[in-house]
Order: C-alpha cells, then sequence, then structure tokens
C-alpha cells in the first residue's frame, strides 16, 4: 500500500491536481457563461472549450488512471482515441468557418 501511495505523491499531490481541475472547469463555465458579454465567437468558442476539455483529458488519464505503469497497447489506444477525436473536432470547425 505504501508504495502505491508513494508513486502517486500523497493526499497533497490529488489536491493540487483537484484545485487545477476545479480552475479549469470554473474557466469553461465563464467562457460559456458570459460568451456573448465577452464577444466570443463560435470558433473561438469551441476551439477554447475544446482546449480545456483536452487538458482535463490528458490529466485524467495520465495520472489518475495510471496509464504510466500500464501496458503500451493501452497508452497507445488512449492517444489514439483522442487524435481522432481531435480530428472531428478541427473538421467541425472547418465547417463552422
Amino acid at each position: 500500500m505504501s508504495e502505491v501511495q508513494e508513486s502517486h505523491g500523497g493526499t497533497k499531490l490529488y489536491w493540487i491536481f483537484c484545485v487545477i481541475l476545479c480552475a479549469i472547469t470554473g474557466l469553461e463555465w465563464a467562457i460559456f457563461e458570459y460568451r456573448e458579454a465577452w464577444g466570443v465567437s463560435k470558433v473561438m468558442l469551441v476551439s477554447s472549450l475544446s482546449i480545456c476539455s483536452l487538458v482535463k483529458f490528458v490529466m485524467v488519464v495520465g495520472w489518475y488512471m495510471d496509464l504510466r505503469y500500464d501496458p503500451k497497447i493501452l497508452k497507445n489506444t488512449f492517444v489514439l482515441s483522442l487524435l481522432i477525436i481531435c480530428g472531428i473536432v478541427a473538421g467541425l470547425l472547418a465547417l463552422m468557418l
């Protein structure tokens, strides 16, 4: 049990990740809620929300799901799915222009 706790960095690191994820979620909410007041275009809205979601996805998958300890095939599965999603979002953004 102590090996797992040491490899994860303990409770303090979980709280740091929690604060970062909450801050990114708050930023996403603010961008969506105040998009008209801030004059955010549709392309900028989708782009900024996609980037925030991508950062959260990488943080959660990379840290909480322990992918760094899993076989390479699992890492490649998540990377491939992430690249497919990025391609779909890029295509949708291109259609919006």
